[in-house]
């Protein structure tokens, strides 16, 4: 029998060519993630992956200043474009899609989705980024999600306890030896939710509270009428914590299928090479 793989020997995956792949179905949801080497990448790389996005969000990624943000725009959203292409077969530069704020009922900001000009969507999104990682989350129609990777770094957290931590969530980290990945872990539970609720961080943090469920699963109740969140977390790699979440009362379905993206290295190289997205 093979030996099992931590998370960072994970294979990288190629994402799927257009029109090949299709949506998750019933409870299923897929996990696509990478490490990019942001501020790093190689011109052929940045315009590989400019070539799949529209002109407003490259308008948008070229006005951040560091070259860090936006080689991690670049990522992140082409890696979204790529796998929407994948299950509508639509060219990666010619997806539209579209925003909308909960908390507010307008479109144009809020959480993402794919714009078909009708009420019927082939397939939900979520994506996130944090220093090196993108990662972007796929559900069946319907299905609301929310997604969040939190790369380690360093944190106040006596500053932020206030804001984001329950009492009892923070009695919690208190007793475990690691405090500090563990309080990551809780920031992405609770982000996770807010955006699966789509409401996003117009909700406060510390008024999502999180219980921990079997085998990496967890709920998390959130205010009145905004309802329930279950939800895992995603072992990605030691120094990432990063979980997934949808909108339900209880009960999480099953195991999301997490698949690891070359961005600027070839499938199963670990290279630097490539054009990027698993795709030569």
């Amino acid at each position: 029998m093979p030996e099992a793989r931590t998370p960072q020997e994970r294979p990288l995956t190629a994402v799927p060519p257009p029109g090949s792949h299709p949506a998750p179905s019933g409870a299923a949801l897929e996990i696509w993630w990478s490490r990019v080497d942001v501020g790093n990448l190689t011109d052929d790389v940045r315009d590989g992956l400019a070539a799949s996005l529209d002109e407003r969000r490259l308008a948008k990624i070229a006005r951040y200043r560091r070259a860090e943000d936006r080689d991690r725009g670049l990522a992140a959203h082409a890696l979204l474009r790529r796998l929407l292409a994948a299950v509508t077969g639509t060219p990666p530069n010619r997806i539209e899609l579209g925003a909308f704020c909960i908390s507010c009922g307008e479109y144009g900001h809020g959480k993402p989705f794919l714009d078909t000009g009708d009420d019927e969507r082939p397939v939900e999104i979520n994506l996130s980024h944090s220093g090196e990682v993108v990662i972007v989350a796929l559900a069946a129609p319907g299905v609301q999600l929310g997604v969040d990777a939190e790369q380690t770094r360093t944190v106040d957290w006596n500053a932020l306890r206030s804001s984001i931590f329950a009492d009892q969530e923070w009695a919690a980290t208190e007793r475990r030896a690691d405090q500090e990945h563990r309080r990551l872990v809780t920031w992405a539970r609770k982000e996770s939710s807010v955006k699966a609720s789509g409401h996003g961080l117009s909700l406060p943090l510390r008024d999502v509270v999180t219980a921990d469920g079997a085998g990496g699963s967890w709920s998390a109740t959130m205010p009145a009428g905004v309802g329930r969140a279950a939800g895992t977390d995603l072992e990605l790699a030691p120094d990432v914590a990063a979980a997934v979440a949808v909108l339900r009362d209880e009960g999480w379905p099953e195991p999301p299928v997490v698949n690891r993206v070359g961005i600027g290295s070839a499938p199963g190289s670990g290279s630097a090479s490539g054009a990027g997205l698993g795709i030569g």
